[in-house]
């Protein structure tokens, strides 16, 4: 038996590439306690991020901040708030379109890593529509 794959789209490698999004890639920088200054370690994985969407050009930038369960959630939510902007402004600064980001304040935990890992921000690079 012969199989003739002329005209099959498996024979285009652009046009498959390009009908298929990329995986969503995610990024993870932390924070100490009741601060939004980037760490120096923080400030390394937002130019990692930065250097990816210049590479891959990603259809948005989800950014989503979480602190610990410390304090009121209205002063969690504010903290998370200003995390979220801190990230967002060295993506800019590093030369990242402003109009990518989804900004995700998300203020109280959601208890999947404990107190130090719930005081983190997550930049999600996200692909396709």
């Amino acid at each position: 038996a012969m199989v003739i794959l002329a005209g099959c789209s498996m024979m285009n490698p652009k046009h498959v590439a390009s009908s298929v999004p990329m995986p969503p890639k995610t990024y993870i920088l932390f924070f100490h306690p009741w601060d939004n200054a980037l760490t120096p370690e923080a400030k390394v994985i937002v130019d990692q991020a930065s250097a990816k969407v210049k590479e891959t050009n990603p259809s948005t930038i989800a950014v989503a901040g979480y602190t610990d369960n410390d304090g009121s959630a209205q002063d969690n939510w504010k903290l998370a708030r200003q995390r979220v902007k801190s990230v967002r402004e060295a993506m800019v600064a590093d030369g990242i379109d402003s109009k990518l980001f989804l900004d995700l304040p998300l203020g109280t935990p959601d208890d999947t890593a404990g107190m130090t890992g719930d005081r983190r921000i997550e930049i999600r690079l996200n692909y396709g529509q």
